[in-house]
């Protein structure tokens, strides 16, 4: 599991890194040039083969003036990154698409800290989603879905269990419902429909 969590999160590095220097115009070789780091180095963290020390995690987060967590979302000196990471949360039985959800991210140019922010949740919380640790609560996938501008079904199978009558229904419901009032609308909607038969 923590080999896993490791190639996770050199990717997400990976990631961040390629992000911050298209968004500041900057090449490796630029780069390398503001930090004193060797071009094969910078090379190496550029396309996730290996991650970057803390030195130099600390020498690129100054150079491109940014907190080294926002590049390597391990580096927390105060705790565990991967033993957090770790820890289970949110509903095992979704069956949610991480592979559309980095899609999105990497279409939208948000990193995970800001996509964090515009759903009022830790960054730990969605880098745990795309490592396929936790998937997001019901409540959360319709936040992603509302922000991406895109179908809960899109993101996730959260409706096998319902007939096409009641999906029509449930699709139209407001996205800021929680999970609470939306089970209670869908016993609702059962409850009418076998009393209508």
């Amino acid at each position: 599991m923590k080999d896993k969590l490791k190639q996770s999160v050199i990717a997400i590095t990976s990631a961040n890194l390629k992000r911050l220097l298209f968004n500041q115009k900057l090449t490796q070789r630029e780069l390398s040039a503001l930090t004193g780091i060797p071009i094969p180095s910078i090379n190496r963290y550029y396309l996730g083969n290996g991650a970057i020390p803390q030195n130099n995690l600390i020498k690129i987060a100054k150079a491109l003036h940014v907190n080294p967590n926002e590049i390597d979302p391990s580096y927390q000196p105060t705790q565990d990154f991967l033993a957090n990471l770790a820890k289970k949360t949110d509903d095992p039985e979704l069956n949610f698409r991480i592979d559309s959800l980095k899609q999105l991210i990497q279409a939208s140019n948000l990193s995970v800290k800001e996509l964090a922010d515009k759903l009022n949740l830790k960054p730990i919380t969605v880098y745990k989603w795309l490592a396929g640790v936790n998937t997001p609560t019901k409540e959360n996938i319709a936040k992603l879905a509302a922000l991406f501008n895109v179908s809960v079904e899109s993101l996730a199978d959260i409706s096998t269990n319902l007939t096409p009558q009641q999906t029509k229904i449930l699709n139209v419901l407001p996205t800021d419902l929680t999970d609470q009032q939306t089970d209670l609308i869908i016993s609702l909607i059962k409850s009418v429909l076998e009393n209508a038969n």
